[in-house]
């Protein structure tokens, strides 16, 4: 079979028109205006198949060959097997399914694979961190948001006895827990802490009707600290904070970033997944200590308004499960 095409001489810009054609015993013969070359195909130099781009035959003379019908060349001389590679990169359908798979792998990275890595890192980490971030923290909501208690030492010294002895009768934790008691402008609440602290806020010791109501969410605040929630969102933001440090090459900052993210997690919540483990832990020791998840239900019916409207945001932009969804569940 001839295969047309044009040649170009060595060391020349010229260009004339050429064919080749495969010979017995594996010759190859150049046939131009100028007349015939037979040559041995083991001398000939053929490019390697990249996308659309034509193939080319160079000569031991510094000549070259461009077929005009690159496939059809590719076939007669059999010279070379098309990898995956040049298949792929002939096939746009395949190109665009590969640019969608690397984007899912990318985002699976990002919603189990460094979810993953952070709870290996937290297990791995000296308990001194999670103190040292729990006692910044903490400093910063002294400095910046809360104020002072302004429960009597009575009320504390109760409360904190009756915390004691639940804490006593549950599992170990990763870290040793103690309450702190202070003032906040916002809607009752507890936060806890990565190095064990729990900071239960007035307005919620007040809004609690019976002391099992309080203890229902002071076991709440147990379960984000046994699950080790705190350090494990820390360690996912300094990860992803990382990952694009070394993406974009700024670093600056990175301890700054680490600490700043102790202080956003506590006061904006947790993930809908943490504050499931959460109340999980509590119901389960609610049921242990007490037999019942009935003062649970009540609390948190505690935080919604008269009219029966969650204080929170709607439940499908909100991290948090709403509180009217958490009620259902406890009492299923």
């Amino acid at each position: 079979m001839i295969i047309k095409g044009f040649c170009h001489p060595a060391r020349s810009t010229d260009k004339f028109a050429a064919s080749v054609m495969l010979l017995s015993e594996g010759r190859l013969q150049l046939s131009t205006a100028q007349g015939h070359q037979v040559m041995p195909l083991e001398v000939v130099s053929i490019s390697e198949p990249l996308g659309r781009l034509p193939l080319r035959l160079a000569f031991p003379d510094g000549s070259q060959f461009i077929p005009d019908d690159s496939l059809l060349l590719e076939c007669v001389l059999k010279a070379r097997k098309r990898t995956w590679l040049h298949w792929v990169e002939r096939y746009l359908p395949i190109l665009a399914s590969s640019l969608v798979l690397m984007g899912l792998l990318f985002a699976l990275f990002f919603t189990h694979g460094i979810p993953w890595l952070a709870s290996g890192i937290v297990k791995a980490l000296p308990q001194s961190v999670p103190m040292q971030v729990g006692q910044h923290v903490m400093q910063t909501l002294d400095g910046k948001v809360l104020a002072p208690t302004e429960l009597n030492i009575a009320q504390q010294a109760l409360i904190n006895q009756r915390f004691q002895t639940m804490v006593a009768q549950l599992p170990p934790m990763p870290v040793k827990p103690k309450l702190r008691f202070r003032q906040w402008h916002a809607r009752p609440n507890a936060l806890a802490l990565s190095d064990g602290s729990i900071v239960v806020f007035d307005a919620l010791v007040a809004l609690a009707q019976t002391p099992e109501q309080l203890d229902s969410i002071l076991l709440h605040e147990l379960g984000h600290i046994q699950h080790q929630h705190v350090m494990k969102s820390i360690v996912r933001s300094a990860l992803f904070t990382s990952l694009v440090a070394v993406l974009t090459g700024e670093s600056a900052g990175l301890a700054e970033s680490f600490n700043r993210a102790g202080v956003f997690y506590v006061m904006q919540g947790y993930s809908r997944k943490a504050e499931l483990e959460a109340d999980e832990f509590a119901v389960t020791s609610m049921l242990d200590l007490y037999g019942t998840t009935q003062p649970m239900q009540q609390m948190l019916q505690l935080f919604i308004t008269p009219n029966g409207i969650d204080n929170e945001l709607p439940e499908w932009i909100n991290t948090h499960p709403a509180l009217g969804t958490r009620v259902e569940r406890l009492g299923e």
